[in-house]
């Protein structure tokens, strides 16, 4: 999900098509359906949302790349909302889409590569100011870095120079491992030559899925789903001292997958999915505290209640509402972030 920067609108992904809502009361509406072009979605369906930076566009990760729509045209109900899909050569499991600070390259996860990655995940590149221009031809894609098994989250570095990357295996751990990391990508490189972008890689607990840094630029959190934690790292420890630069681990709820930070970052909410269904399981929304995290003490404040499986947020603009969506109740609910614990 993500909000409109103006307009009291909301997008979700419903799949197979865009979901339009407004959010003008405390309980968002679902006002809309756009459908999304059949042949771009996959096997598994549209999954990860971005918006460009200036709001003109949205990303919708899907298949071998990414559906890119008007947003204007979508919150409105006009026609011709679908611009086009950027269509990728190195896998067709793409789960997640960031664009860089410009908005013109956009950087595509696909999660399980292909035979010419040797099935390890990756990150695609392609040109999105070129695809718009010239009708999303093959010119637009720039190329892909293979990263670890099963390339899941990614996330900008405030200041645009990096790409934060989750990988729920690394290759290098024996068969049967659920060791992932968290890599650190060069962000000018990747737009250029994406196979000479990688930094460096951090061991990132078990099936480490999406990735989040602090609005400073210092910490990057992490949730560990096969940890059920909240990791927190050094941003620049995890290039020069990629050894130390685990700070803190906070057990959460069980299978955490998405994260938001909220209250200026003073808080962090982690989705406890519990996707598996695994007996005992602890599941809804954990809230922590970053400062305490950040200080060895405890850190976990309380737990909201959420419908089967949440898994994504999507802050309002001015930070008031938070929307968590119920992938296994097929809902979206709103949280209040002013009481929050």
């Amino acid at each position: 999900m993500v909000y409109a920067p103006t307009g009291h609108v909301a997008f979700a992904v419903l799949q197979s098509a865009l979901g339009v809502l407004s959010t003008d009361s405390a309980t968002p509406r679902l006002v809309r359906t756009i459908p999304l072009p059949a042949a771009s979605l996959g096997k598994e369906g549209a999954t990860g949302i971005t918006l460009t930076h200036d709001g003109s566009e949205l990303l919708i990760a899907a298949g071998s790349g990414a559906i890119v729509v008007d947003t204007a045209k979508a919150a409105a109900g006009a026609p011709g909302a679908v611009l086009g899909a950027l269509t990728g050569a190195a896998g067709t499991s793409a789960i997640e889409v960031t664009v860089s600070p410009d908005d013109r390259y956009a950087f595509v996860s696909q999660e399980y590569g292909n035979a010419q990655t040797g099935h390890r995940g990756d990150i695609e590149v392609f040109d999105l100011r070129t695809a718009v221009r010239t009708g999303f031809g093959q010119a637009a894609r720039i190329g892909s870095l293979t990263l670890g098994d099963a390339v899941v989250g990614t996330a900008l570095s405030p200041d645009g120079r990096r790409l934060y990357a989750t990988s729920e295996v690394d290759p290098s751990t024996p068969a049967g491992s659920k060791h992932g990391e968290i890599s650190v990508i060069d962000l000018p490189t990747l737009e250029s030559t994406p196979g000479k972008a990688l930094l460096g890689s951090v061991a990132a607990g078990c099936e480490p899925v999406r990735v989040l840094p602090a609005p400073d630029g210092h910490t990057v959190w992490v949730t560990a789903r096969g940890s059920n934690a909240l990791l927190a790292f050094d941003a620049d420890r995890l290039t020069t001292d990629p050894g130390h630069a685990l700070l803190a681990s906070v057990q959460v709820g069980t299978a955490p997958v998405g994260l938001v930070l909220v209250q200026g970052g003073a808080r962090i909410i982690t989705a406890d999915s519990d996707r598996f269904h695994t007996a005992g399981a602890t599941t809804g929304l954990t809230v922590v505290d970053t400062r305490a995290a950040l200080a060895g003490k405890p850190a976990a404040l309380g737990r909201i209640p959420t419908g089967a499986f949440p898994r994504e947020f999507a802050l309002s603009p001015d930070a008031t509402t938070l929307l968590v969506s119920d992938h296994d109740s097929d809902q979206i609910q709103a949280i209040d972030t002013a009481k929050l614990p």
